[in-house]
């Protein structure tokens, strides 16, 4: 038996044929896409420039206008603008940062634009610039495209006599706080303070030592060398004749005699005549200052009991050659 459809039947069967017909159209095409992408991200096509580098304006711009440029560049599938280095030419600058536009999209490729925007800052002639831009893949992988920015004039913005500059108004500053000049004023005042007494200080010691007799700094020096001896700091040679020239600098003050500037046969020759010297006390100079020669010139050994001995008796020279508070001055110490 025959089924007769109704007309709400046919219409949703017709639909139903029309979606079928349309899903497997799509279905076809999407496949036929799928393979013309995969040959021509394959293929060794690279990209074009489909419209070369124009300008908005190229005939007396003024200086600072903005002028628009853009390029077009047909990139086949499989292929993306990768980066884009624009170099204006002198004279010129970019405003903001020049990007890439997708427009349209092809069978087989896709239009992009180079969009940006720059500015003049000199009137005159501004000479080309360049565009430097990288394509990414496809079979050679990675493809350089370079486009030139064309010239154009510029020209000077027109002043007249009515026109006034504007002057620019004081910046003012936020005024610190009260307090912290306070604690900064206090800070400088205390460190001048301590300066003041640091050196104020040093000028009393300095004074102070100044002020010391020659017998005084003669057994200080006497001492410092035997502790050094004895503290391993010096040897017995070197202990000999510090003593030695110790002992002359303080004759020469002490006496205003030429100690320092004579040899020691000339020393001794002064005061074998008598001078201010007791016998005794030239006896042990002439013995003293022969050995320390040898030491010194002719190398002969020494040894810390032989230095001990020759400091003790200078340091009796010393004391016994000070003036004592008999004399109204000041003993030795």
């Amino acid at each position: 038996m025959k089924t007769t459809l109704t007309i709400p039947q046919k219409i949703i069967r017709g639909l139903l044929i029309l979606l079928l017909i349309l899903a497997a159209g799509a279905a076809g095409f999407a496949t036929v896409t799928v393979v013309k992408y995969r040959q021509s991200a394959a293929s060794p096509e690279k990209t074009s420039i489909e419209q070369p580098v124009r300008l908005s304006e190229e005939r007396d711009v003024p200086i600072g206008r903005n002028i628009e440029f853009s390029a077009g560049l047909r990139v086949p599938w499989g292929r993306t603008p990768a980066s884009l280095d624009v170099r204006t030419g002198e004279g010129s600058q970019l405003a903001g940062t020049p990007e890439f536009r997708r427009t349209r999209i092809g069978w087989g490729y896709s239009l992009w634009e180079i969009h940006g925007i720059l500015h003049a800052y000199r009137p005159g002639e501004i000479p080309a610039g360049s565009i430097e831009t990288v394509i990414e893949g496809g079979a050679e992988k990675k493809q350089d495209l370079t486009l030139t920015l064309p010239v154009f004039t510029a020209r000077a913005l027109p002043v007249t006599a009515q026109d006034q500059l504007a002057i620019a108004g004081r910046i003012r500053t936020e005024a610190e706080p009260e307090y912290r000049n306070t604690g900064l004023a206090a800070v400088i005042v205390i460190l001048l303070l301590a300066a003041a007494g640091l050196w104020i200080l040093l000028r009393r010691r300095s004074r102070k030592r100044e002020i010391l007799p020659p017998w005084t700094l003669a057994l200080q020096s006497i001492g410092g060398i035997r502790s050094d001896l004895h503290e391993g700091r010096a040897d017995a040679a070197a202990a000999i004749t510090r003593l030695t020239d110790i002992i002359r600098s303080y004759l020469e003050v002490r006496f205003r005699l030429r100690a320092e500037h004579q040899t020691t046969r000339e020393f001794l020759d002064e005061i074998r005549s008598g001078g201010p010297l007791e016998e005794k006390q030239r006896s042990f100079l002439r013995e003293f200052l022969a050995s320390a020669d040898m030491v010194k010139f002719a190398k002969a050994p020494a040894d810390v009991m032989a230095f001990d001995e020759a400091a003790l008796r200078a340091e009796t020279l010393v004391r016994e050659t000070a003036v004592t508070e008999g004399n109204g001055k000041e003993s030795a110490a």
